[in-house]
């Protein structure tokens, strides 16, 4: 969970943020990042569909393509001025259970990944 301290509101300033998370984001959708025990940050993830339709609105219809986009906040988080936002990919058939759902374990490791990748220690 985000602190609350800090407005998920604010992130709308991030470069790319309203283009992939259309919606608006709560502190508990935030996940704290740890890397040997140490706090890196938080984040939140969500996987990417396909495609857009004509008028621009996802398309639902043609799935999730193994993109998933996440915002993270670095430690120590005191403000959102830092925040970025990160694209990962994994593979397509892991981010739906069986069942339809999202397979978030998934969605999130591949997040964590990412950000890691882009933010080494």
């Amino acid at each position: 969970m985000l602190p609350r301290s800090l407005d998920p509101g604010q992130l709308a300033g991030v470069e790319g943020f309203r283009h992939y998370f259309r919606y608006p984001l709560r502190g508990d959708d935030f996940r704290p990042l740890r890397e040997h025990a140490r706090l890196r940050g938080y984040y939140a993830a969500k996987p990417l569909y396909g495609r857009l339709t004509r008028r621009g609105r996802v398309d639902r219809e043609a799935g999730f393509d193994g993109e998933v986009a996440a915002v993270f906040v670095p430690s120590p988080a005191r403000s959102l001025r830092h925040a970025q936002l990160v694209l990962a990919r994994m593979d397509p058939g892991q981010v739906q259970r069986r069942d339809g759902r999202r397979n978030w374990p998934a969605i999130h490791a591949a997040a964590e990944r990412a950000i890691l990748a882009a933010h080494p220690a």
